[in-house]
């Protein structure tokens, strides 16, 4: 449902509004200003809110950014304020994202989204039957990533875990994605499985209403490394924290942070070697 008037600047502050969008049209009549609002089974709650604005503009001749502040205050109920995820989840899903993206070029959308269980499952990100992948994404200039839980780093039914390191940093349009440009593209690029990476993005949070929030674009910073969670990588476990803490059974919850910056990365399997690059010293 849309109400369409003549256009006064300043334009109104919807952007953080769910269900509600404006524009500017170029008419033969001047620019016109168009607040459109997603009935979603609620029609008379909708056409109150226009019928609101409408009166503020015709009886209390007031500008249209106020009218459509004073209606939506008077009906804050219709509408919830857009929550984008955290910069940790952005950045996080990102990364998942660009995994994903090699291993459709690499294997084909149906073998690469089905091997993507860590949304929907207590398996790790990405499930093979010679290894498990675990993906931690990073802004910082360091391979300092965050832990979190008991279970996170435990390689499941003897199948070797790995963890992907991926650094990002801040780009622009011309050499850098947005998540919702990363979005885009993995649903093309998943052709007719792209609903089983909907259900995946829709249990990690993501809102393809939301997409506008994301202004940061995103590039690599360094290629990705591999690195092999066995006896060597430090990771804390319950089997672990069992042979030094008392009364382990009463830790409730942990997050804790690893800095792999000169930790020694390892390789990968065919077909996902070229996922990680390898410094030549330890080639």
């Amino acid at each position: 449902m849309s109400l369409v008037t003549p256009f006064v600047p300043p334009e109104p502050d919807v952007a953080k509004l769910r269900s509600i969008t404006f524009r500017r049209i170029a008419s033969s009549e001047g620019e016109l200003a168009e607040l459109t609002i997603d009935v979603e089974g609620n029609v008379h709650g909708v056409y109150g809110l226009l019928t609101a604005i409408a009166d503020e503009l015709q009886l209390g001749d007031v500008h249209f950014s106020a009218a459509v502040s004073a209606a939506v205050k008077k009906h804050k109920n219709l509408f919830a304020s857009k929550t984008s995820l955290s910069i940790e989840q952005e950045i996080g899903l990102f990364g998942e994202l660009m995994v994903l993206e090699f291993l459709i070029a690499k294997l084909g959308p149906k073998d690469a989204v089905t091997a993507w269980q860590g949304p929907i499952s207590e398996e790790h990100d990405f499930v093979f039957s010679d290894v498990h992948l675990e993906v931690k994404t990073t802004i910082n200039e360091y391979r300092r990533h965050m832990m979190r839980g008991f279970t996170q780093l435990v390689p499941l039914r003897g199948v070797p875990l790995s963890l992907i390191s991926i650094m990002l940093t801040r780009g622009n349009d011309e050499s850098g994605l947005t998540l919702a440009q990363m979005v885009s593209r993995i649903r093309e690029l998943a052709e007719g499985f792209r609903p089983k990476v909907d259900d995946r993005l829709d249990v990690l949070g993501w809102r393809d209403s939301d997409g506008g929030l994301y202004a940061n674009y995103w590039t690599k910073r360094s290629p990705n490394r591999a690195y092999s969670v066995d006896d060597r990588f430090p990771a804390i476990t319950l089997e672990r924290l069992k042979q030094v803490v008392p009364n382990y059974e009463s830790l409730g919850d942990l997050s804790y942070r690893v800095d792999l910056t000169h930790f020694k990365p390892d390789r990968l399997p065919e077909p996902l070697a070229d996922l990680v690059e390898i410094f030549q010293e330890h080639s």
